[in-house]
Formats: C-alpha cells, sequence, structure tokens
C-alpha cells in the first residue's frame, strides 16, 4: 500500500528527486497528519463528514473533572469515527488552570498533542 505525504495545508509533497514523496512503513506519518487534522477541525469542519474533535467550542468551559472525562471521550468519538479502533490509541487530557494538554497515543508513543487555552476565545487549538 502506498501512502502519500500531505502538506499541513494541503498538497502533496515532493521528495528530493521532484517525485510524490511517500511515507515510511516504518514510521506513523500519516496516521499522525490524520489524528493533527481531526484534533484541530471543527465537528462539521469536513462538510459532509463529522469528523473533527471541536477543542474550540470547549473554550470558555470550567476545567473541572467532568470537563476533563467530557473532552476525552469527544476526541476519542473524533479519532474512532471510521479511522481509529478505540482500543488502538489512548487520550489524555491534562489541564493547568486555563490551559489544557490533549495527548493523544498510540503504541505507548506519543503521536499527537494539542494545547487548549480555555480561558481565551482569540487563541485557537494549537
Amino acid at each position: 500500500m502506498i501512502d502519500f505525504r500531505w502538506m499541513e495545508f494541503g498538497g502533496i509533497y515532493l521528495d528530493p528527486s521532484g517525485d510524490i514523496a511517500v511515507t515510511s512503513a516504518a514510521t506513523m506519518d500519516s496516521i499522525q497528519d490524520i489524528v493533527q487534522s481531526r484534533l484541530k477541525a471543527a465537528t462539521n469542519g469536513w462538510k459532509l463528514y463529522p469528523i473533527g474533535a471541536d477543542l474550540e467550542a470547549r473554550i470558555g468551559e470550567v476545567t473541572d473533572p467532568e470537563f476533563t472525562l467530557s473532552l476525552q471521550r469527544q476526541v476519542t468519538d473524533a479519532l474512532s469515527n471510521g479511522f481509529l479502533p478505540t482500543n488502538s490509541f489512548q487520550v489524555k487530557v491534562l489541564t493547568y488552570l486555563t490551559r489544557v494538554e490533549v495527548l493523544v497515543y498510540v503504541q505507548n508513543t506519543l503521536l499527537a498533542n494539542v494545547t487548549l487555552n480555555t480561558s481565551n476565545p482569540s487563541q485557537t487549538v494549537q
């Protein structure tokens, strides 16, 4: 199976020889890109496919244990919707006053993370 490398904002990468770049079978480049896209996308960010985690919708909420569990479920739902089996990854949510870190692990390796500032709507998911 061939898996093409994509640039963050769309388009296909070219390798040094000018050919279309493909991901390595030894790395999880493609999975990492898809996870990052789903973490940063709104629920309906892909128009017909509700696959985004919609983290920005949580800005302004109080970061309590219920928030943490709810956010973890929200991310798990986004990643398992037609993409990863639920038992193939782990989602951890760490809260620090107004900052929330969402970490996604695959095979006990940190694959992707985003930072959400819950008190400042002008700051988007990073």
